[in-house]
């Protein structure tokens, strides 16, 4: 990993983190973030977006609507995109064996 993809996965992850304290502060501890994709592998270039797998108690519109804002919020002050993508730890259990949560698995961060 270069210094570039270095720097960008901390900042990443930093981001990631501060996501997870906010939401964890308002769904609880059982609130998951994990890094995946390019910043979580180290092949990010500069205007990667950041992805983030978002486990949540639930995906009523209420906590959907919630996460977003604040992905939104703390991306924006930084300058970066967060995209998250939400699911429930049930869902992580039925899908697990799909290709994308089995990425998610094998080079996914936990913050």
């Amino acid at each position: 990993m270069n210094s570039i993809a270095k720097k960008s996965q901390t900042q990443s992850l930093q981001l990631a983190a501060k996501l997870h304290q906010k939401l964890a502060g308002i769904f609880g501890e059982k609130t998951q973030v994990i890094l995946y994709g390019s910043q979580a592998r180290g092949e990010a270039v500069e205007d990667s977006d950041i992805d983030v797998l978002v486990v949540l108690p639930d995906l009523g519109k209420t906590t959907l609507d919630t996460a977003l804002d604040i992905a939104w919020e703390v991306g924006f002050e930084a300058g970066k995109v967060l995209s998250i993508i939400p699911a429930t730890d049930k869902e992580m259990k039925c899908l697990s064996a799909s290709p994308f949560f089995q990425a998610v698995q094998r080079e996914g961060i936990p913050v």
